[in-house]
């Protein structure tokens, strides 16, 4: 129940950064029209593509409608400042498990960004012309496993996220970590370019990480571009990765807590 309550008042104070929630809807939206442009030039080449055209422009619309859910580099000042500043030592005396706590935190923060921004998003992409508007999605099976799959991304980000924030008991600042982490994420989950766009070996190494199953797994079964049976497959998947990472994150995060020195006072 106490995890409930940290969960509503962070998604409830999220919900208050309405003005950054706007600035960063216009980013968004003006970002995903450059890419839709940037790839109707090498569509109109006549190149052999891997993706039909309102497969990708629905995914790129997807992809900017859900980024603050899934976007590797979004930091928690929070847990940031808990432990550059200390505050943590405040944090292990209270009757709850810190990982938790902190995994609640990060998951608030993305859900409430994502809540203000997505509708607008969508509205704006099915009201452009229908070359370059969002389409409805391949079935409802498609449909259903999207937002299944989509929760699971949040889940699997969030534990991926905390991996990091782990390892910043062991560093003074967390922005090194972070910018290696964000990039390599960023790339791999599909945000920069879709999956099925890269070189054959990226594509192997995409498979072996986790990260696309944060983003590129949903969008691409919302178009269409995975069959249902493939999807249900991956959907395995990525519930076995988010249980090994919070079994690996639970194992690490009590080593980190029972050796942390907070220092001044």
């Amino acid at each position: 129940m106490q995890y409930l309550s940290f969960f509503k008042l962070r998604f409830v104070t999220g919900l208050q950064y309405r003005f950054s929630a706007i600035a960063g809807l216009a980013t968004q939206f003006f970002w995903g029209a450059m890419m839709i442009f940037l790839y109707e030039a090498f569509y109109k080449n006549g190149i052999d593509v891997p993706m039909k055209w309102s497969e990708l422009v629905s995914y790129v619309w997807l992809g900017q409608a859900f980024y603050t859910l899934v976007f590797a580099r979004v930091i928690n000042n929070d847990v940031f400042e808990s432990i550059k500043t200390g505050q943590i030592s405040y944090e292990l005396v209270r009757p709850l498990n810190i990982y938790w706590l902190w995994y609640i935190k990060i998951s608030a923060q993305r859900l409430s960004a994502c809540t203000i921004r997505f509708l607008p998003v969508i509205i704006l992409a099915v009201l452009l012309p229908a070359q370059y508007s969002l389409k409805s999605p391949d079935s409802i099976p498609s449909f259903l496993l999207f937002i299944t799959t989509l929760v699971l991304g949040l889940i699997l980000t969030s534990a991926l996220s905390m991996i990091v924030y782990i390892f910043m008991f062991y560093t003074t600042s967390c922005k090194g970590i972070f910018s290696i982490y964000g990039v390599i994420a960023d790339f791999f989950s599909g945000m920069i370019i879709p999956i099925v766009f890269m070189p054959q070996a990226f594509q192997t190494l995409s498979y072996i990480f986790p990260f696309r199953l944060c983003m590129d797994l949903p969008m691409r079964l919302y178009v269409g571009n995975i069959g249902i049976d493939e999807g249900i497959k991956t959907m395995i998947m990525q519930i076995a990765w988010i249980l090994i990472l919070m079994i690996i994150g639970n194992f690490f995060m009590n080593r980190a807590t029972k050796r942390v020195v907070v220092q001044g006072g």
